[in-house]
């Protein structure tokens, strides 16, 4: 018996004014799932039956669905995620992006040039075909209300040669500034959110510039910097997924200096599977989180609360 549960969910919501919104809409972000031996029934029962009481109008998922790519070749863990995306989408529209840990494999691996990336493309192929789910890599979702943009970080970004606890700012800006489709001419009539996994690229100015014209940007990766129960309302953390003591700037809403709004995603798993054993329990002081964002043109409805749920099943 587990003296302390590691299923409690923890919703963090988020209202956002804008002048383009036609009608209220709400999103709901669920990221850095890490699917796995420590991501069982237990945990999964209570996310779908939270998706389906939220009500949003579109769901997001953030990266890191899996610890490892080859994860998906256990038939269970290929039926739990796709069991979980089946949910979201008979929800409603569901968006879905990529962190590192969905195409690379990474554990003991101490060199660069050792990290392989392994997609499945079957995989990912049978969850573009999904329908309401839409697979963005380097793609755009829109409708008369709401873009998504979801963007791929590449190899380079993730897994900087010279500092393998240091993200390359700068190959952010490389491979997405080849990317004018998706920060060019972006419509004026809907409010416009990009999806990208990590959000480490935010502290270069030059990043924030090609993505100035987005109203919002959303991540994960950050795990909500393994703080228990999520208590408090500064934005560092206690330790980074690339193992940073004390990072700053890796947890919560904030704006960056071009006005575009940045949420950084709690996620269901603080320590994940491939990490080293002694950190696992760190998951029992920790609550999975879910985010909300609604976004409405009433200027008397913004603020930030939270909501602390403990479940079991979705037979509460």
């Amino acid at each position: 018996m587990r003296l302390i549960p590691d299923h409690y969910l923890q919703i963090r919501d988020l209202i956002l004014y804008n002048e383009k919104v036609k009608n209220p809409f709400k999103i709901v972000a669920l990221g850095d799932i890490h699917l796995s031996r420590l991501v069982d029934e237990r945990k999964l029962e209570p996310i779908k039956y939270q998706l389906d009481q939220e009500q949003a109008n579109y769901i997001v998922f953030l990266g890191d669905l899996i610890d490892m790519p080859k994860e998906l070749e256990n038939p269970e863990r290929r039926k739990q995620l796709l069991d979980l995306i089946k949910t979201s989408a008979g929800i409603a529209p569901t968006m879905i992006i990529l962190g590192s840990h969905d195409y690379v494999e990474e554990e003991h691996y101490k060199n660069y040039d050792e990290y392989t990336v392994t997609f499945d493309k079957d995989f990912w192929n049978e969850v573009a075909n999904i329908n309401n789910v839409y697979l963005l890599i380097n793609d755009i979702y829109k409708d008369n209300q709401v873009l998504f943009m979801g963007y791929a970080q590449t190899l380079e970004y993730y897994y900087n040669n010279q500092n393998s606890h240091c993200e390359d700012l700068e190959a952010f800006y490389e491979d997405f500034s080849k990317h004018p489709e998706l920060y060019q001419n972006l419509p004026n009539d809907v409010v416009n959110i990009g999806l990208i996994h990590s959000p480490e690229y935010a502290k270069l100015a030059k990043n924030n510039e090609l993505l100035k014209d987005y109203d919002l940007l959303i991540g994960g990766h950050d795990h909500d910097g393994c703080i228990p129960f999520g208590i408090g309302n500064f934005r560092w953390g206690i330790i980074s997924p690339k193992k940073e003591i004390l990072p700053k700037e890796v947890r919560g809403y904030r704006e960056l200096e071009t006005g575009t709004g940045l949420l950084i995603s709690g996620g269901i798993v603080k320590v994940q599977d491939c990490a080293p054993r002694i950190l696992h329990p760190l998951n029992h002081l920790c609550p999975m989180q879910m985010d909300t964002i609604t976004y409405t043109s009433d200027e008397q409805e913004i603020g930030m609360s939270r909501r602390l749920i403990y479940t079991k099943s979705n037979k509460r």
